[in-house]
């Protein structure tokens, strides 16, 4: 890196349908403001990727940035990998569906990026890779994964002696739990690199790429952890290679 210049890392966006009145469309993109402290903290610069109609109009954004990190989301389509809607399912709107999805093609197929997925963003990096998602924690007879509250529980996950997640956090850790759903099965270019106690998985990262990675909990919410602000940096200086 030449002077003083850290890694663009770009952040997608959540989307929220909002109409105050009928026919008064005041939508808007949103996003948590701990993800770009997170990429601060791990010492890059935070760009935020904008939604847009026409993925392909990101181009020149993703030729800017050296990493880029996908946010967490409500459920996906559950036709995307083949199962019935469930009762228990949390759309995301129909024009994030339809961005991520096209998104996630550009990115893992045509770029050879870093890559970054936080909850939501871990389970559509198995998706796009031909995995599946388990729709509901508590009706798989996995209630105790979290809070009932929402609140931020907390549980252990062992992660594999031989991966990037260990490599950067030293191994074994705590983690919060905010997901009602988790990837069930990975894709064909992915391994599962960390499990809660239950048998949940926790972090896939590819096989075809020395940094890409997903986590099922919120590492950007536990700054407070030298180990999480270790993971966050591991990704920015692989960005920066």
């Amino acid at each position: 890196m030449h002077g003083m210049t850290k890694p663009l890392i770009g952040i997608c966006t959540d989307h929220v349908r909002h109409f105050p009145v009928p026919g008064r469309d005041r939508s808007y993109l949103k996003l948590y403001p701990q993800y770009c402290k997170a990429v601060l903290a791990g010492g890059g610069t935070p760009l935020i990727l904008p939604m847009l109609p026409d993925v392909s109009e990101l181009r020149p954004l993703l030729a800017l940035v050296q990493g880029v990190m996908l946010v967490g989301a409500d459920d996906y389509p559950a036709d995307w990998y083949g199962k019935p809607v469930a009762p228990t399912d949390d759309p995301v709107t129909p024009e994030r569906a339809a961005f991520d999805r096209a998104f996630i093609k550009l990115l893992i197929d045509e770029t050879s990026l870093p890559v970054f997925g936080v909850c939501g963003g871990m389970q559509l990096m198995a998706i796009h890779d031909g995995g599946s998602m388990l729709q509901d924690l508590p009706t798989a007879g996995l209630a105790g994964h979290k809070a009932p509250d929402k609140g931020a529980s907390r549980h252990a996950i062992e992660v594999a002696a031989d991966s990037i997640l260990a490599r950067a956090t030293g191994g074994s850790t705590e983690v919060n739990s905010l997901h009602h759903q988790a990837v069930e099965r990975i894709g064909k270019h992915q391994r599962a690199t960390a499990h809660a106690p239950d048998g949940v998985l926790e972090a896939l990262e590819y096989t075809n790429h020395p940094w890409r990675m997903g986590v099922q909990w919120h590492p950007e919410r536990m700054l407070d952890d030298p180990k999480m602000v270790a993971l966050f940096n591991a990704f920015v200086v692989a960005a920066a290679r």
